[in-house]
């Protein structure tokens, strides 16, 4: 899970809890607010009522100013207002209304009306009202904080990628974070560490390739001299030294060259066409050591490097295999190599590192089968071995 989503998470679980405890402090204050405005008007409504009936108006008035109420004249309130408590009599009916959120007290005497306003309610209102801005500022104040960390993280996206984009072999992909902090530091790391390595992966390309050219021309020189020499056994070892030599600089040339991108060229044609071509490049002396059974299928790839892929395999099948032919099986969307011989000592990985064998066989460089990994990985294909009735079967899975 992402940094912005765990944020996201904590802002939003926060930002629900903050709301709920709001509602529920909210509901509780008006729970308490109605209980004390209902008492308080039934014990005013009390002291009101002896001069209500008597119709001592002077009285009365006094008493309404000591209790703090405040006589009303919107008859709006009345007919519109809530009536939260009811108490009717034989002349009339003691009623308190919810209007607006505040609270009235109406008596009904005969042909006596009076609503009353207790203006102690407005401090109330007034204090709930600031509970309610300080929440709603907290909850303004947290989204703020929320988005300045977005915002603040928001350059590790950028820097992600292009680390991505390095690890994928872009070798000029930098970061273009400039800021004075921590996040700044990482960029200005990574491009740094980019850069170097850009130098040592361009200085090794650079040896490799110097290497394999300088190594080709005393080769051939070498070759082209050893024909003058007369046939002998010295003769054969030379020449077997001079082509191994040869084969080992082109295979290391090509191991080199698959380390880059955008490489192949893709095109889609048949498994059966696949399989001739890596044919073509091998140096068959009996046809009968090879048998193939194929299902054909078609397959979207680059034909120069997949032909190099399963001849290398094909190649590893003819020199390891203690009894021949081998066979090459085609069947749902794979293409399998299955040769007789010992089953592998170490897992498949081992061998497919650079310069590794099977035991002590001296038949080949150690670079096959790396170099069909390689191949097979950057297409998206997968490479799979397995042993049974004592057979090695390495297979390339075409996954659709």
């Amino acid at each position: 899970m992402s940094i912005q989503k765990k944020i996201t998470i904590l802002f939003v679980s926060s930002l629900v809890t903050m709301t709920l405890i709001a509602l529920w402090v909210e509901r509780t204050n008006l729970q308490k607010a109605q209980t004390i405005e209902q008492n308080s008007y039934l014990i005013s409504a009390k002291e009101l009522f002896t001069p209500l009936v008597n119709k001592q108006k002077t009285e009365l008035n006094k008493r309404i100013e000591e209790l703090g109420l405040q006589v009303v004249t919107d008859d709006n309130i009345i007919k519109n207002a809530e009536v939260v408590y009811l108490q009717p009599h034989t002349f009339g009916a003691l009623k308190i209304l919810q209007y607006s959120e505040r609270y009235y007290l109406y008596i009904k005497y005969l042909d006596q009306e009076l609503l009353l306003y207790d203006v102690s309610q407005d401090e109330s209102m007034s204090e709930r009202y600031i509970t309610n801005s300080l929440v709603i500022l907290d909850v303004i104040l947290m989204l703020v904080i929320y988005l300045v960390i977005l915002k603040i993280l928001s350059p590790l996206n950028h820097i992600s990628q292009k680390m991505r984009q390095f690890s994928k072999g872009n070798l000029f992909a930098r970061a273009a974070v400039k800021t004075k902090d921590e996040i700044g530091e990482v960029s200005q790391s990574f491009n740094e560490m980019a850069s170097r390595l850009q130098e040592m992966v361009n200085a090794r390309e650079e040896l490799l390739r110097d290497v394999g050219h300088e190594l080709r021309t005393p080769i051939a020189k070498g070759k082209f001299a050893l024909e003058g020499v007369s046939d002998s056994k010295e003769k054969e070892i030379i020449k077997r030294a001079f082509n191994d030599l040869d084969t080992l600089t082109s295979e290391i040339l090509q191991m080199q060259l698959l380390d880059k991108e955008e490489l192949f060229e893709y095109s889609s044609f048949k498994a059966q066409t696949l399989i001739a071509e890596a044919l073509s490049k091998l140096y068959i002396e009996d046809e009968d050591e090879i048998k193939v059974e194929i299902e054909d299928f078609e397959i979207n790839g680059d034909l120069h490097y997949l032909t190099t892929a399963l001849k290398n395999l094909i190649d590893n099948a003819l020199k390891y295999s203690t009894s021949k032919p081998i066979l090459i099986k085609v069947h749902e969307r794979k293409i399998s190599v299955l040769s007789s011989g010992d089953e592998l000592d170490k897992e498949l990985g081992h061998y497919l590192q650079a310069f590794t064998q099977q035991g002590r066989q001296q038949k080949g460089f150690g670079i096959g089968l790396n170099i069909v990994s390689k191949i097979v990985q950057k297409h998206g294909f997968k490479l799979d071995y397995e042993y049974l009735d004592g057979k090695n079967i390495f297979t390339i899975i075409f996954v659709a």
